[in-house]
């Protein structure tokens, strides 16, 4: 088969409001000139929209809406791709998408470790602006763009409302206190001065209550939704969503890196508490905290638990 069947081959895979980067196609040939001008040649019979040179959209038309542009998120993904470069949300337009701030910049503008010039869509502008900034190369995407988006705060109104404060710790608690700690060192002074105070409750954070009884623990585990845990990710954590009974100790926490990895399960921490910690801790919400009796399958449960852990001991 010739390079351009194969090239019109992949163009027909776009789904519809699917984008494709010519770069992407460079792995048919290793002449990715020939590759270029054969997706020239062909992107318009095979019903694709060229965005600009090496990016080509496929349009979705909606039976209400007639045809949609291309997501910009598809279109970042797409500039990353062909580009090889680093891309990542102003300060601005970070805080406008992580639900910080109600107001979208008037200009929407990326930073990049490349020099990419404007997309124009239907109703704006992407603009890319070129940085030599260390942090887009050293920090994770994900905390790159809530630390900007922080930083942006900071700048314009010197302090951080209520609310403010409580999504920025929950996207925050996401991330292992080691990372947080040493990506905000990229920031000047002021800034870390200002972050530390909103990290330190990540400090250990633990997987527990029911979720700890879903990972094995001495080969043991409980009877529990273990695959609806990992397939939902959302586990409780202690010092994110779920409060931690006081007086732990180190012997009441073990390392489950192996289960997690096992599942391909990121969820910032590797420390999960023992069964018997995971009931303190769900006695303590339940009971000490809430004023609420834990539900009869939940009882099962933990029942279940204190028997497994007092059959280990004799």
């Amino acid at each position: 088969m010739n390079l351009a069947e194969q090239v019109r081959q992949q163009l027909q895979r776009v789904p519809e409001g699917g984008i494709i980067a010519s770069r992407a196609l460079q792995k048919l040939s290793t002449n990715s000139q020939q590759v270029d001008k054969a997706v020239s040649r062909l992107y318009k019979a095979e019903g694709l929209q060229k965005i600009r040179n090496g990016l080509y959209y496929k349009p979705y038309n909606s039976k209400y809406f007639g045809e949609l542009p291309p997501r910009e998120e598809d279109i970042i993904r797409s500039i990353k791709q062909q580009y090889n470069a680093k891309v990542s949300p102003s300060g601005a337009l970070a805080a406008f998408e992580l639900g910080l701030t109600h107001t979208l910049p008037d200009t929407i503008t990326y930073e990049t470790d490349k020099r990419i010039s404007p997309i124009e869509l239907d109703n704006h502008t992407l603009c890319f602006l070129k940085v030599d900034d260390k942090k887009l190369s050293s920090v994770k995407e994900s905390l790159l763009t809530k630390l900007k988006a922080l930083e942006f705060l900071y700048k314009e109104n010197k302090t951080l409302t209520p609310l403010q404060e409580k999504r920025i710790r929950r996207l925050l608690n996401r991330y292992p206190n080691v990372q947080l700690t040493t990506a905000i060192e990229l920031w000047p002074r002021w800034f870390q001065e200002q972050v530390k105070p909103l990290i330190q409750a990540t400090d250990k954070p633990y997987i527990t209550g029911l979720s700890a009884l879903n990972v094995p623990y001495q080969g043991k585990q409980a009877d529990w939704h273990q695959m609806g845990m990992l397939y939902s990710n959302k586990f409780q954590i202690a010092g994110r969503n779920y409060e931690s009974a006081p007086g732990i100790s180190e012997h009441e926490l073990f390392d489950c890196s192996r289960f997690l990895n096992k599942f391909s399960v990121d969820i910032g921490t590797t420390l999960c508490a023992t069964p018997t910690r995971a009931v303190k801790d769900i006695l303590f919400n339940s009971i000490i905290k809430n004023h609420n009796i834990p539900a009869f399958s939940c009882w099962i449960s933990l029942c279940s638990t204190a028997q497994h852990t007092r059959s280990r001991k004799h």
